[in-house]
């Protein structure tokens, strides 16, 4: 039976509250700082290689992750499984079925990993003519980096038992190790002006991948062996394989499609464009991160959360959580696309050069799409919770179905910007109503549209004016201000244009009254008065809750 619980979910004494804000936070840490540390390590690149260079690193990663990806289905959805059934357990209080799923769970994925290693390498010593078609003469990248199909394949499942104990902590400490070992060669080798190799960067990553790895192997070894249960009866490692499986099969799918049509669209980039726009359209893919790390943020945690209170059946707590998240979270989503939108040029010139200013458009037309693929996540991370993974599928394989031919369509006849336009703008619109019709009819969770029509329609009113301004006004003030000011560095940082993005869309949406009182009260709610930046964020919220009304 469902439980009528009228308490508010996003209160402070509620545990699964609690649980959901703390995973949330360092989710929103790991997500953000990665992206940082991408933009670091982007501008090293940068200002080391010429765009070609750098596309065949990209390339030879690909080639490797669409190797990772296979793994992933050997077994079908393991890591998603572990998500499902760790905090499952936790919340039964079934210990000892714990570390028997993660003990089965890591010598099934070792038992398959190490042939497809194995078989991996030889298809590169094999086919090498093959791959020297888009490689050239970098074909030797492959070999430096196969032993990432091991690290990062393993990875997936490590860093699964990590979010499925809630420790986000964990994953955050070992980006920052990962990161360091990463960069600081890099700084040195451009700080004191040192010549490198494409070769030398790809053994870089190696080993900012592999200490990690073993770090965070040994972490979760201990973890488990400290875990004190009974002496009850556990799952055999046929039942267990049985279960991840039965479970994790159809989300295992739904997530191969889903990344081998991103590389899907990398490679028919690099088939009928130059390198160097493979460059451009990772460069884009990377910037709209920015935006699409606020939703993502929430998509382990809430996982955690959903499946904790669909095990105690608190359903009507699950679906107000949905929604409360949902239009928060798409509320920043579109006021941070918006600063994108008009930090362009600024961004392109700081971390990527001025020459790569030709990437312009492609970096506006993805923060346009990636607005239409919020409720994509909400949707299949409350489906996931429920069992209901093979309507998650079903999902994937229609937009997949029509997204990649509309895709490859632009890309023929009108280059990567038709590509972009067609197959993520167009193909996200489309994806976006079957999404509200799927919440509504198999989610049992009704959005309010007319809200959600106005937050979009005030987004694009905003984006079109603060457009006009800024070609007859705008942009020249902000870059005679600059100028006049001695900061050439920031010449193509267009702040008046985001100023004013920024103030007419808050204005129109306290005008159509799509944010209230209680959607700040809830948004307030979680953050903690005694973090930094959330105190910063409060402070901007109490003004705001002033002009609005429930």
């Amino acid at each position: 039976m469902e439980h009528n619980n009228t308490k508010n979910p996003l209160a402070r004494d509620n545990a699964e509250y609690r649980n959901l804000a703390t995973n949330s936070f360092f989710s929103f840490l790991f997500n953000y700082s990665s992206l940082f540390f991408t933009f670091i390590y982007s501008f090293l690149l940068a200002r080391l290689f010429t765009d070609v260079v750098w596309g065949f690193l990209i390339l030879a990663t690909s080639y490797i992750t669409v190797i990772v990806i296979i793994t992933s289905l050997l077994p079908s959805g393991l890591k998603f499984a572990l998500n499902y059934y760790i905090p499952r357990y936790l919340a039964l209080n079934e210990k000892s079925k714990i570390k028997s799923l993660i003990r089965n769970s890591i010598i099934i994925k070792l038992l398959l990993l190490i042939p497809v290693l194995i078989i991996s390498i030889l298809i590169f010593m094999i086919f090498g003519d093959i791959f020297e078609i888009t490689l050239k003469d970098k074909v030797s990248l492959l070999f430096l980096l196969s032993p990432m199909i091991f690290i990062n394949s393993l990875n997936y499942i490590l860093n699964a038992i990590n979010r499925g104990f809630s420790k986000f902590n964990y994953s955050f400490i070992f980006l920052l190790l990962k990161n360091a070992i990463h960069i600081i060669p890099l700084l040195i080798y451009y700080i004191f002006d040192i010549n490198i190799t494409i070769e030398t960067v790809a053994f870089i990553i190696l080993i900012s991948a592999g200490i990690p790895f073993i770090l965070n192997s040994l972490f979760i070894f201990i973890m488990i062996y400290s875990i004190k249960s009974p002496k009850t009866e556990t799952d055999s490692f046929r039942k267990d394989l049985s279960k991840a499986f039965k479970y994790g099969k159809l989300i295992g799918l739904t997530d191969l499609l889903e990344r081998l049509s991103g590389e899907a669209q990398i490679q028919g980039i690099g088939f009928f464009e130059s390198s160097d726009m493979v460059t451009g359209f990772k460069i884009s893919h990377n910037y709209q991160r920015l935006s699409e790390y606020s939703k993502v943020s929430f998509q382990s945690p809430l996982l955690t959360s959903f499946t904790t209170l669909n095990t105690k059946d608190n359903y009507a707590q699950a679906r107000i959580i949905y929604r409360t998240i949902y239009k928060i979270t798409l509320f920043l989503l579109l006021i941070i696309s918006g600063i994108l939108f008009f930090s362009v040029e600024f961004t392109l010139d700081v971390v990527f050069l001025e020459d790569r200013l030709i990437y312009s458009n492609l970096l506006r037309l993805i923060v346009i799409a990636s607005i239409f693929r919020i409720l994509d996540l909400f949707l299949q991370t409350y489906l996931n919770a429920q069992r209901k993974v093979k309507i998650s599928l079903i999902l994937k394989v229609i937009y997949i179905s029509f997204s990649l031919p509309l895709f490859f369509f632009g890309l023929i006849y009108f280059g990567v910007e038709g590509a972009i336009f067609f197959g993520l703008i167009l193909g996200n619109i489309i994806s976006f109503f079957i999404q509200i019709f799927t919440s509504y009819k198999f989610g049992n969770i009704t959005l309010n549209i007319k809200k959600i029509s106005i937050l979009y329609f005030t987004f694009f009113i905003s984006l079109a004016i603060t457009i006009l301004l800024k070609t007859y006004l705008l942009k020249d003030a902000s870059f005679m201000f600059i100028q006049n000011s001695g900061f050439s560095l920031f010449k193509n940082l267009d702040f008046l244009s985001i100023g004013s993005f920024l103030i007419l869309f808050i204005l129109l949406n306290l005008t159509f009254k799509t944010v209230s009182s209680s959607d700040i009260k809830n948004f307030k709610s979680i953050l903690k008065e005694e973090r930094f930046f959330d105190k910063i964020m409060l402070k901007v919220l109490n003004i705001l809750q002033k002009f609005t009304r429930d």
